[in-house]
């Protein structure tokens, strides 16, 4: 009967014990990313996260994580999410980003029809999916491919130097500062 007992409050407990609130940790996520947070926001992440950028492609893992967000945050990343819905440990919402990238590059912004953060028991960000507007993949395809044109031509040793030697796209802060650099040598030719 002891044992029983024991049992049946411990189920209490559990079942009373207060869930994570999903939704504040997406509106903390945005706040540390709007101030800058690096700490912060690795902070957040599930051991093995895995970023998911649909056609754009994806990320695994704390350092690729790690090395995405000190880029964000080079570029001035601001975040404004809104119509956000949470669905057990899943929060979907729309996103509005504007960064130094996206300025130079001569888009003011660019929309995400759902941004999915999957949470793990723990409370920490096991996964982000990303589904860019269709308006918004179409600015962002026509400045990538005008911007990798021109540079592919005229500056290739310098673009070459974003890429690893496999030739995926290296994220990181340094990385960030070169992109602008030939961005903005872009738009003043």
């Amino acid at each position: 009967m002891k044992h029983v007992a024991s049992i049946l409050l411990a189920s209490l407990l559990l079942a009373c014990s207060p869930q994570p609130d999903y939704e504040q940790s997406v509106r903390e996520f945005q706040a540390l990313k709007n101030d800058g947070d690096l700490e912060g926001l690795i902070k957040l992440f599930a051991d093995e996260p895995t970023l998911n950028f649909g056609p754009l492609g994806s990320i695994e893992g704390r350092p690729a994580v790690r090395g995405i967000l000190e880029y964000d945050l080079a570029l001035n990343t601001h975040l404004e999410f809104g119509d956000c819905a949470t669905d057990g440990r899943e929060v979907s919402c729309t996103v509005v980003e504007s960064n130094d990238w996206l300025r130079t590059a001569g888009i003011v912004s660019i929309t995400y029809d759902e941004n999915r953060f999957a949470f793990g028991e723990d409370g920490r960000i096991e996964s982000v999916a990303a589904t860019l507007s269709a308006e918004s993949q179409q600015l962002m395809g026509a400045a990538v491919g005008e911007f990798h044109e021109w540079a592919v031509s005229t500056r290739p040793a310098e673009y070459g130097e974003l890429f690893s030697a496999e030739g995926a796209f290296v994220y990181s802060r340094a990385n960030a500062e070169k992109v602008l650099l030939l961005l903005s040598a872009w738009q003043a030719e």
